[in-house]
């Protein structure tokens, strides 16, 4: 009897063992999954934790870069008066205030060489622009391709103490020029209705090939591509206050 009663209590209590290991089995495959889960949920969380920085500094060069096509630039321009910085109003310093209120990767080349500290050198940077401070001109042209790209500006003096600033760029398909009237008590560059009337085009259903601003004297060129394949040209001339229309050829 005795060793019914021991016999049964150890069967019992081996029956109660292998449950209690299947429950332990079970409990630890469900904390195996959960932790499972867990971890691939903190996997995928730090993922998406990665890639979001690294969009956010793309975002942020992109923006940071802030340069504008000559297209934009052409559909914007009149929008905003220019303030100039400081007292010094020549060629330079007011290239300077337009592009930094419309910086362009041409625009870049010319500020690069008027004050490499300033405007240090990169891929987008060439030397060889020109800056002409005595006749109030500046100037940078390149070649990439067969893509020939060139931006200028000049100034005129006005009779009543103002200055006429004129800033063209001249890329393939991609032409335009933009005037301003600084006002020295003011320092500003306010933009300016242009002179250039299709009446006076030789070929006024066309957008004009290029524009050509003064180093030396006082005539603005317009020049345009005939249906022959030649060019024709339409002359300003300065006088004294205003560009004046004066001549086709």
């Amino acid at each position: 009897m005795k060793k019914t009663i021991s016999y049964s209590i150890v069967l019992l209590l081996f029956v109660w063992a292998l449950g209690s290991c299947g429950n332990g089995k079970d409990a630890n495959e469900g904390a195996d999954k959960k932790d499972k889960a867990t971890t691939e949920k903190v996997e995928a969380s730090d993922s998406d934790t990665e890639e979001t920085p690294e969009e956010a500094s793309e975002e942020k060069v992109e923006s940071h870069k802030g340069m504008y096509e000559p297209s934009e630039l052409a559909k914007g321009w009149k929008q905003r008066t220019i303030t100039v910085k400081g007292k010094n109003s020549d060629i330079v310093a007011l290239f300077e205030a337009f592009h930094n209120a419309w910086p362009t990767d041409a625009g870049s080349r010319i500020m690069h060489e008027a004050s490499p500290k300033q405007y240090p050198a990169g891929e987008l940077y060439e030397e060889g622009s020109i800056i002409d401070r005595k006749n109030g001109y500046v100037e940078s042209a390149w070649l990439e391709g067969e893509d020939l790209g060139a931006i200028s500006a000049c100034v005129w003096n006005r009779k009543n103490g103002h200055k006429l600033f004129a800033v063209t760029f001249d890329n393939t398909g991609d032409n335009f020029i933009c005037f301003y009237d600084f006002d020295p008590a003011k320092g500003t560059l306010t933009p300016e209705k242009s002179p250039i009337k299709k009446e006076h085009l030789n070929y006024p259903d066309r957008n004009p090939a290029w524009y050509t601003l003064p180093r030396v004297g006082k005539r603005l060129e317009v020049v345009e591509d005939t249906p022959e394949g030649g060019v024709a040209v339409v002359h300003y001339d300065f006088d004294g206050q205003n560009l004046k229309f004066t001549e086709r050829e």
